[in-house]
């Protein structure tokens, strides 16, 4: 079994024994877990049954039907509150995971350790974890075909960031000067110019206003930037 970069660093993040894969399609990151030999008990939830028949036809041919089940079911809703350490979500957008975090709140309260790899919102996701107490314990951002996606992993604590380029691009990839970021910052600066050229010529109240939000985000886009290059004083 082929597994992208993407899900092998979720599977990495784990640190927990018993996880539940929120979305687990295929159930690929379950059956990589189960190879690893890292973990006891594994949920492999999804909301379509024909995944999941799937699932379940890929966790036979590992002969992991000890240590992986599947359930059907709705975001978090298949799983009971202290029945697993670990929830993994990846796959969806930074909103569709917040909203089915709030959906569980029982379940996410009971939870050790989250590991997400949402592909939009992402500050939004960052600054949601630390409103429900959980600290952002590690980030990894990789390109894969040509689209950026960060992983992180969250632990229950309290954590609050300073600067709201903190929450946008995470402070620890930031204090890491990590290369991806780097490289998805000089995309940032380029696609913005792009979209100023298109703005400027146009002179409607909409397209304006659009503009502004544009030359906002670029300040904060090159402050992330000093701070990725700054050269810190001995």
């Amino acid at each position: 079994m082929e597994l992208s970069q993407r899900l092998r660093i979720v599977g990495d993040f784990v640190t927990q024994k018993t996880v539940a894969d929120i979305g687990t399609d295929h159930a690929y990151v379950p059956i990589y877990l189960h190879k690893k030999g890292t973990v006891q008990k594994i949920i492999a939830c999804d909301i379509n049954q024909k995944p999941l028949e799937k699932a379940q036809q890929n966790i036979e041919a590992y002969h992991a039907e000890n240590s992986i089940i599947t359930r059907l079911g709705n975001g978090l809703q298949p799983l009971k509150p202290n029945e697993v350490d670990t929830i993994i979500i990846s796959g969806m957008g930074g909103k569709l995971i917040i909203e089915l975090l709030e959906q569980s709140q029982e379940v996410v309260n009971t939870t050790k350790e989250f590991v997400l790899c949402p592909h939009l919102d992402v500050p939004a996701v960052r600054k949601y974890l630390h409103k429900i107490e959980y600290c952002i314990a590690e980030e990894k951002m990789i390109l894969e075909e040509d689209i950026f996606y960060t992983i992180l992993r969250a632990t229950k604590g309290k954590q609050k960031y300073n600067k709201e380029i903190e929450y946008i691009f995470g402070k620890i990839l930031l204090d890491n000067k990590d290369a991806v970021l780097k490289q998805f910052i000089s995309n940032e600066k380029n696609r913005l110019q792009n979209i100023q050229k298109q703005l400027y010529d146009k002179k409607t109240e909409q397209s304006q206003k659009r503009l502004q939000e544009i030359l906002q985000y670029q300040k904060l886009v090159e402050e992330a930037e000093e701070w990725l290059y700054c050269v810190e004083k001995s």
